[in-house]
């Protein structure tokens, strides 16, 4: 059931995305070249902005933990 519920939400994800990109291509009369360019560039920022929070995070668990929070009160 869970898989089925993703499955949905991925293909209407999918759907809006391209009514989007059609929307913008044929309504306002972007060029798909540029858009498909942009597409890109805001994919690959996506990726740097994933990866860089995901080595922050590991940098993160791998500081030592602080001891000020000790039985003395």
């Amino acid at each position: 059931m869970r898989n089925r519920q993703r499955t949905r939400t991925v293909l209407l994800a999918l759907a809006a995305s391209i009514a989007l990109f059609w929307g913008a291509v044929d309504i306002v009369g972007v060029p798909a070249v540029r858009l498909a360019g942009q597409l890109f560039w805001v994919t690959l920022g996506v990726v740097v902005l994933v990866i860089a929070s995901a080595l922050a995070g590991w940098l993160l668990s791998k500081r030592p933990r602080s001891s000020r929070h000790s039985a003395d009160g």
